[in-house]
């Protein structure tokens, strides 16, 4: 090989190798090096999340309804165990099993100490059985536990602080504040309620603390260090009367078992404020433990579920035919009353079969008679029906600060038939939600006013308070009508077996309901939603409240079940407020 031949080669090779290396210094210097460099930084730099702690949710007189606690995380650090996994279950089990789970009647059955110590075995074995170098073992362990833990002096077991939700009063106002889960991030987030409704309120804003370490992971004192503070969320100040609310439902839950019902509710509001001091369910579920609930039981029925509200709508329709000047409460109705009406192939009866020829409107109010609002509604017209259906707020949602209200879809004017014009003059074929009905009863209550019900009263930042918008309102029917009917209301009281249930000396606005539930195109005769709404004292009322009972066994009547529960709170809420 000659000296020109390697010459040769070399001058082809080295060219070569220059733009090789060259190429391959501007993939990793020009292309990738964004990507080194936060490679790199990762290597030398530790990011510790700060977690911020969740707001509060209080009761009107400030007790906690809902708030934060610190908890722990148990793992263990393998390269440091000395004991075996066998005797860390026998030893660390039965501390983690000894927390007691709380729960309602509604909540699956709990297990026993046996069965709760043999779970915690189980979970510790296939947790030790991992070949993770750290193995997460516990979680929201408590202080005392955390304690126990570490008197056994095991080494290589260790705790992270972990920051909890906690409800003090187990599954009281659990429809309210609804519950925090997790998202698909893994992160905490509120669902339902108030926790649904203010989550971005509540969870505030986590930190991150960054520094600078060397190859053991050790912090460089003069190396970088960056913090970014956590946020604690808001605290939420409601207008939840906390002992009310708590003797509510423990009501409804007798009622359940007194009147053989399947579900009960009570909404009470203030009426000029529109402020919900209860708002109560049964059966509920334990916010803390959710997950061991049907999740049907999540949803608030008094914001989330449909009803046909029966006899208790007919003030309302009332209310908008006086308003609108087509009867009065002495106009006498015609024919219409004098026996069961007819429209194509229905026949509309009333409730008891008993007919009123010549019938007042006070007097089919408080006789509850069907046939005189269909003649009150034909009196109204379709039109002017609708109309103040729209007003009265059944078309749209009240806007209530709970999360998943629900928007009735209503018919409209093409749709609404002479049939329906009858039916829904007393409640049936029309469905709304309960906090729909208790606004609207409400503006009898409030002067003709309707009023946007609400919970939420302040919004605290840590000394500062945000304002919250004014509820709305809106002139419905005029201050005259609503008192002409609320006299009707008190009469519908008075003249009725109800009266017995009726305090002494305080006059009571009120009526009975008592509507078939729709099951699959037709209404079952033997279930029923049995109400009562109403407002008292009746001259200057201090609150407007709705009962419901659904299904209830022992009588199907609002009159015999929902009415002596509504009086029962009816006389807590005049001794408190």
């Amino acid at each position: 090989m000659t000296t020109t031949y390697r010459i040769r080669v070399l001058q082809v090779i080295i060219p070569l190798i220059t733009f090789i290396v060259v190429t391959r210094l501007f993939y990793w210097q020009v292309i990738r090096g964004d990507d080194l460099s936060a490679r790199a930084a990762s290597q030398h730099n530790s990011v510790v999340t700060l977690t911020a702690r969740r707001g509060q949710i209080l009761s009107s007189d400030e007790s906690i309804l809902a708030g934060v606690e610190t908890r722990f995380l148990l793992y263990a650090y393998r390269p440091q165990l000395e004991a075996s996994s066998q005797e860390i279950v026998q030893k660390v089990a039965p501390i983690i099993a000894s927390t007691p789970d709380l729960a309602t009647s509604s909540a699956e059955i709990l297990p026993t100490p046996e069965e709760k110590l043999a779970a915690a075995k189980e979970l510790l074995e296939q947790k030790l059985n991992s070949d993770r170098s750290w193995i997460a073992l516990k979680h929201h362990l408590t202080r005392e536990q955390r304690q126990a833990i570490e008197d056994l002096d095991i080494k290589g077991l260790g705790f992270d602080e972990q920051i909890v939700r906690f409800y003090p009063e187990a599954s009281m106002s659990a429809h309210l504040l609804g519950f925090v889960g997790q998202n698909q991030q893994g992160e905490p987030q509120g669902y339902f309620g108030l926790e649904g409704y203010y989550d971005r309120q509540l969870q505030g804003r986590g930190g991150r603390l960054q520094q600078e370490t060397d190859a053991f992971g050790n912090p460089i004192l003069v190396g970088d260090y960056t913090s970014y503070s956590s946020l604690d969320g808001r605290t939420l100040l409601t207008s939840i009367n906390r002992s009310l609310q708590y003797q509510i439902e423990k009501l409804l839950h007798q009622a359940l078992l007194k009147y053989g019902a399947v579900q009960a509710s009570a909404i009470v509001m203030e009426p000029t404020t529109g402020a919900v001091i209860a708002l109560a369910n049964a059966p509920q579920y334990d916010p803390r433990i959710f997950y061991k609930f049907d999740p049907n039981l999540h949803k608030n029925p008094a914001i989330a579920d449909l009803f046909e509200p029966g006899s208790i709508f007919k003030p309302i329709v009332m209310a908008a035919a006086i308003d609108a000047g087509v009867v009065s409460p002495e106009t006498k109705c015609d024919s219409t009353c004098d026996q069961a009406v007819s429209i194509n192939q229905y026949t509309i009866k009333t409730w008891n079969d008993q007919y009123h020829p010549g019938t007042t409107m006070t007097e089919v109010i408080i006789n509850s008679d069907n046939t005189g609002m269909i003649f009150a509604a034909r009196r109204l017209g379709k039109d002017s029906f609708l109309d103040y259906i729209n007003r009265f707020g059944f078309s749209q949602a009240t806007g209530i600060d709970l999360q998943e209200e629900i928007t009735p879809k209503q018919k409209q004017i093409n749709d609404f038939k002479d049939i329906d014009l009858a039916t829904s003059s007393f409640g049936q074929g029309i469905a709304i939600t309960r906090i729909q009905m208790l606004a609207a009863a409400n503006v009898i209550a409030n002067q003709g006013i309707w009023v946007q019900p609400h919970i939420v009263q302040q919004i605290k930042d840590g000394d500062k308070l945000i304002s919250l918008p004014t509820p709305k309102t809106q002139q419905v029917i005029s201050p005259e009508t609503a008192t002409l009917v609320t006299q009707m209301m008190v009469e519908a009281v008075d003249e009725s077996t109800v009266r017995w249930n009726r305090p002494e000396g305080i006059k009571v606005a009120g009526k009975t309901g008592t509507a078939q539930i729709p099951v699959s195109g037709h209404y079952d005769e033997d279930k029923t939603i049995a109400s009562f709404i109403g407002f008292a004292p009746a001259e200057n009322p201090k609150f407007t409240m709705l009962v419901t009972l659904r299904e209830p066994t022992s009588s199907p009547w609002g009159s015999e079940t929902a009415a002596p529960l509504w009086f029962d709170i009816a006389n807590l809420l005049l001794l408190a407020l």
